[in-house]
């Protein structure tokens, strides 16, 4: 169910978090920060701090929610957002070639950046993420960790615009 600003601001802490609990697996740091940053005067006021949260979360933080987020691709089942998400992106319809691609190309990554391949895939294809994965394996761990972060941000405000009416 979709929620106005107005009575986003007026749940309780408790109903926020069961609310917003689904932004970030795992990441229940997040929502618990964003619940005390309220009231919002607004979707973008909502969406900036919950961006400011996660940017000035320390590095153990960050990671931990990079580590805990669903892989991409993976034969694993997952609920909520990202279930939906790789759906709509055609990841859970990889042929067996893709899937072996992918399973590759997830695990080096994870190898060396130390954390899954993390990739906002609302609106994108499995071909686009398959290629951003190949793409961003050139970078280093640390310009890649702060590329991983963005994208959770960008994940995050996402699913608030499908939780947040107007």
């Amino acid at each position: 169910m979709r929620m106005t600003i107005d009575q986003i601001n007026r749940l309780s802490a408790e109903d926020f978090t069961a609310s917003f609990k689904p932004l970030l697996e795992h990441a229940d740091w997040v929502v618990d920060r964003l619940a005390a940053a309220r009231p919002f005067a607004d979707l973008k006021d909502l969406n900036q701090h919950l961006s400011e949260i996660i940017q000035v979360a320390d590095d153990r933080q960050k990671q931990a929610a990079l580590i805990n987020h669903p892989k991409l691709g993976a034969r694993v089942p997952v609920e909520g957002f990202s279930s939906a998400e790789q759906s709509q992106a055609g990841l859970h319809a990889l042929t067996e070639e893709e899937f072996a691609l992918f399973e590759r190309d997830n695990a080096h990554y994870e190898r060396t950046m130390g954390f899954p391949f993390v990739v906002a895939v609302t609106g994108l294809g499995k071909q686009e993420i398959m290629w951003q994965l190949g793409a961003r394996l050139t970078n280093d761990p640390a310009h890649e960790f702060v590329i991983a972060v963005n994208e959770l941000i960008k994940i995050a405000c996402i699913r608030v615009s499908q939780l947040v009416s107007g």
